[in-house]
């Protein structure tokens, strides 16, 4: 009889059926909701790597489709690299019961090449929770912010060395003057059919030579003295494009593309004739069995962040363009070419490039130079745009208002 009464109380106290089915079906649609809210994958999966389930916030965001994975192993879908991995962990969560390393890896879904983290939690005594997530949007952002510490690093750089290099081209100008006036001096004194004649003649020339030197260093360090005029560019440089393309020589094809509404730039003739140059003049070089140079230029109204940390202005700016297909440059050459006294060419004082980079900045520009080994390279040169309604006269330089004739 107690028997019976322990059963029927136990009938009593159950739940009936109906309101069991509600609670179960309120269980799962909480379960479903929190679900859908999250962002991440999940999988289950076996001990052998067999995908058995699946959660997907949206079905883009698989790199197959479901009827591609479900019911097949790991190593019928992934790379194997990635499968093994997955394995290893998968094994080692069943065995030690705790949730897994992050594993990252990359796969292409959608046809972009997405970056992905994934951990696998055991869920049975043979099964594991793999909670799988796209971190390519915070990968993107950690290079980003890579990229614009290391500019950063290259402009404090840049502005150390200007300071030191401003400062001893002062000193060493001051002591060249002085070799070089009393050289001139023994000169005029000493006459050409004595030996030391030439002796003295020698030491004119490197005393010169330092002179120029120091000129350069002087730019790096954007202390020169410009003639800054208003020039029209596309005036100017075809004026210029002849000179150019006979310095590119006959095994190189020179091509000048003036853009449409260029207008004008505030900047110093000789500077700039120097500047585009010496930019051709190592595009030749770098094409010693002939090539391509092309010079163009374009209307912008702003710089896209390649670089990123120098917040340009808005603009609008003018841009100058000089593209080669020659042998390129190395990172490590990429990196240091602006550098005083870096250069991979024997014979050369190594500050053509930095002393263009000092003009460009000290006249209100930024350059940006793009190249790999094989792929050429590809100067760009950004000036603040004047007025473009100013009248530019012949484009030869007409000197602004409150700007010096002469240094």
């Amino acid at each position: 009889m107690t028997t019976d009464m322990d059963d029927r109380g136990s009938r009593e106290d159950a739940p009936p059926r109906g309101i069991a089915e509600d609670e179960l079906r309120r269980s799962e649609e909480r379960l479903n909701a929190i679900l859908s809210s999250l962002p991440d994958l999940i999988f289950r999966v076996d001990r052998e790597g067999t995908f058995l389930d699946f959660h997907a916030p949206s079905l883009d965001q698989l790199a197959v489709s479901p009827d591609q994975f479900l019911g097949k192993r790991l190593s019928d879908v992934m790379p194997p690299e990635i499968a093994q991995e997955s394995l290893r962990l998968i094994a080692e969560t069943l065995r030690a019961g705790e949730v897994s390393p992050v594993q990252e890896y990359r796969l292409f879904v959608g046809g972009r090449l997405s970056d992905f983290e994934a951990r696998f939690a055991r869920c049975g005594p043979n099964e594991v929770i793999a909670i799988v997530r796209d971190i390519t949007a915070r990968k993107q952002s950690e290079e980003t912010i890579r990229r614009n510490e290391e500019r950063l690093r290259q402009v404090q750089k840049f502005e150390a060395i200007g300071r030191m290099a401003g400062g001893l081209a002062h000193h060493l100008n001051n002591l060249m003057t002085v070799v070089t006036g009393y050289s001139e001096l023994l000169l005029a004194r000493v006459p050409e059919a004595d030996p030391a004649h030439g002796e003295i003649v020698k030491i004119l020339s490197a005393g010169e030579r330092a002179a120029e030197l120091t000129r350069q260093l002087l730019a790096f360090s954007r202390l020169q003295v410009l003639r800054p005029r208003e020039v029209d560019v596309n005036l100017f440089l075809s004026h210029l494009s002849t000179t150019l393309r006979n310095l590119a020589g006959r095994s190189i094809r020179f091509t000048f593309s003036p853009g449409d509404g260029v207008g004008t730039i505030r900047g110093d003739l000789d500077h700039l004739r120097r500047t585009l140059t010496h930019l051709v003049v190592n595009a030749r070089d770098a094409m010693p069995g002939g090539g391509k140079i092309c010079l163009a230029t374009a209307a912008v109204d702003r710089i896209e962040p390649i670089e990123g940390i120098e917040s340009p202005p808005p603009g609008p700016f003018v841009l100058l363009t000089v593209q080669d297909d020659g042998c390129g440059m190395d990172a490590e050459a990429r990196t240091r070419i602006f550098e005083p006294f870096y250069s991979k060419k024997s014979g050369r004082e190594g500050m053509g490039l930095p002393s263009l980079y000092g003009f460009v900045k000290q006249s209100g520009g930024y350059i940006f130079v793009d190249s790999r080994p094989g792929d050429g390279t590809t100067f760009r040169i950004y000036f603040p745009c004047l007025d473009r309604t100013a009248d530019p006269g012949d484009g030869s330089g007409i000197p602004l208002a409150g700007t010096p004739a002469a240094g």
